[in-house]
């Protein structure tokens, strides 16, 4: 698969831009073992597989630096249509990092493919952003792009349509 594509580089870009700035508290911070309101529970539930495809690609490679963060941080400000705060996402990406830890990577990807898959746009479209965090740190790593390989075909995505989604023209 190329990952080179401008449709690529560009959301790179505008996911890492968004990901990079804080966000605005809408009041004085929350504690944080104080419960997310019902409204931002309810988002996070909904996008929480679509992020932990992201979570899983970020720790793919075994480092990961600021670009990434901020394209993974971009990425869930953008599914959540910016509902949740900073502290939000770090609070989600510590329960990423805590269920790993009982479980194998292999066994998360089948488990949030398996949720992704019923849903043809949330397939795609956690695919697509999937591209994006292999790139996201200009060094498309061979264990990334393992793991994206493995996430098409658990999500049940052609070859031909997983190029049409990344932005390949020509095929």
């Amino acid at each position: 698969m190329r990952l080179d594509s401008a449709t690529l580089l560009e959301l790179r870009d505008q996911l890492r831009l968004r990901g990079e700035r804080p966000s605005l508290p809408s009041g004085p911070p929350r504690p944080a073992d104080e419960p997310l309101s019902s409204d931002a529970s309810a988002v996070v539930q909904r996008v929480a597989p679509m992020c932990e495809v992201l979570y899983l690609l970020l720790l793919a490679d075994g480092q990961h630096d600021a670009r990434e963060h901020g394209v993974l941080r971009g990425a869930i400000r953008e599914l959540t249509d910016g509902a949740l705060r900073t502290q939000d996402i770090e609070g989600m990406l510590a329960r990423f990092d805590t269920v790993l830890a009982r479980q194998s990577r292999e066994e998360r990807l089948a488990q949030v493919t398996a949720q992704l898959s019923a849903d043809r746009s949330d397939a795609e479209a956690s695919f697509t952003l999937a591209a994006v965090m292999v790139i996201a740190d200009d060094r498309p790593d061979e264990r990334e792009q393992q793991l994206l390989e493995e996430l098409r075909e658990q999500l049940g995505i052609s070859p031909k349509r997983a190029r049409t989604l990344l932005g390949e023209v020509g095929f």
